[in-house]
């Protein structure tokens, strides 16, 4: 009994087994087509007539040779707007995209783009100008007395005119004894008290004049101080360099800024061009003046350009030259989207067929083609640049070969 119980399993799966080879054999014989008719060999069964198609030849066409060279949008006038001076933002007045304004022949102000703490240059014009108020006073205190001391020397001058006529006579009169030696001796003591006065007011008078230059010299140092004071004042207002559009604010109220360092991006949208990095060995085949077609990717149309400039110097590490090429202003365009140019270099013949005659299957691409017997046959292929509503066929056909149109 025991022996009996320990077969049966082994039995079991046995036939488990047998059952599950069995299912894998049936179905092996039903793939491979053991419960399929099979059809006799014999020739192929006619294709019936040819249907009436339309089609169009492939044709090999001679095209203009255009090598691309990438760039980058930007605008011939672009200005980073920074600070003369160092202090801190106290006002913003403009936001990216705002139109601003520059200066122009009429003498219209420019727009304010921010302004800076000017307390303290405030309290330096303050200062400069009582300085200079104080100067003006003393000036004009050494004028007045600079007038009188030349009154005094002009009196001085006159008194010792006359002590010398007197003098003067005096000696002639004691020469012929009509004068005692003594009234001589005063008139010669009344010459030289005379002398010394006029001496006393022409010192007196170079003294203030002297006076007069050292304040002049001081009120000119001044003056220096208080205009330096009001042209750094006039710096902690920031205006528009020129008409244009702000692209980049790079500042906050409160921020510190330094001379030199940007505070907005400014350029002006009337006058975009593409700055294109050119292979040196295309520089022949341009010009400036020469007008070339140029693309922005993102507006999915080609335009037309004219080389505005050819920097004429050379990256030695790329061997390229930048060729800046003007465009028209077009809606959408802004600075720094990748752009290209094409540079004409002689031209090439390409296989080409009607755009519509192509079918898109994913990412394949394929075409119908007239057979011999007229009936038409897939065919995948590769095709190249579109020229209007003919498209360029890399491989895949042959010329004079008939392409179905839908």
């Amino acid at each position: 009994m025991k022996a009996a119980s320990k077969a049966w399993p082994t039995s079991k799966e046995l036939l488990k087994a047998t059952g599950v080879m069995a299912l894998l054999v049936g179905l092996m014989m039903w793939l491979s087509g053991a419960f399929v008719e099979k059809v006799s060999p014999g020739p192929p069964l006619p294709k019936g007539d040819p249907p009436s198609l339309e089609t169009s030849k492939v044709e090999l066409k001679t095209f203009p040779l255009i090598l691309e060279q990438v760039g980058t949008l930007k605008t011939q006038r672009e200005a980073q707007v920074s600070s003369r001076i160092m202090a801190q933002v106290r006002e913003i007045l403009v936001r990216e995209g705002d139109e601003v304004i520059g200066p122009s022949p009429d003498g219209s102000s420019p727009t304010v783009m921010a302004k800076l703490d000017d307390r303290d240059i405030q309290a330096k014009v303050r200062q400069a100008e009582s300085q200079l108020q104080a100067i003006e006073r003393a000036m004009q205190s050494a004028r007045f007395r600079l007038k009188a001391a030349h009154s005094q020397a002009d009196a001085a001058q006159a008194e010792l005119e006359r002590a010398s006529r007197d003098f003067r006579r005096m000696e002639e009169l004691f020469r012929g004894r009509a004068a005692t030696g003594q009234q001589l001796e005063h008139a010669k003591a009344q010459r030289d008290i005379a002398e010394a006065r006029h001496r006393a007011a022409l010192q007196e008078v170079e003294a203030i004049q002297a006076e007069i230059r050292r304040i002049e010299a001081q009120k000119n140092e001044v003056s220096a101080a208080l205009a330096e004071a009001k042209v750094m004042l006039s710096h902690t207002v920031i205006t528009a360099p020129f008409s244009g559009r702000v692209t980049r604010k790079m500042v906050e109220v409160g921020d510190m800024v330094a001379p030199g360092k940007p505070m907005f991006v400014v350029e002006t949208a009337l006058e975009p061009e593409i700055h294109a990095v050119v292979s040196e060995s295309l520089l022949p085949l341009l010009q400036v003046g020469q007008r070339i077609q140029v693309r922005v990717d993102s507006l999915e149309e080609a335009t037309e350009g004219m080389v505005r400039e050819i920097v004429p110097s050379a990256d030695p590490r790329t061997r390229t030259v930048l060729v800046k090429v003007s465009i028209s202003r077009t809606k959408g365009l802004v600075s720094g989207l990748f752009a290209r140019i094409g540079v004409p270099a002689g031209s090439y013949k390409a296989l080409v067929v009607p755009q519509r005659a192509v079918k898109e299957v994913g990412q394949l691409h394929l075409v119908e083609v007239k057979g011999e017997d007229g009936h038409p046959q897939r065919r995948f292929v590769t095709l190249g640049y579109r020229h209007g509503d003919m498209v360029e066929i890399l491989s895949g056909l042959k010329e004079g070969e008939e392409v179905v149109l839908p």
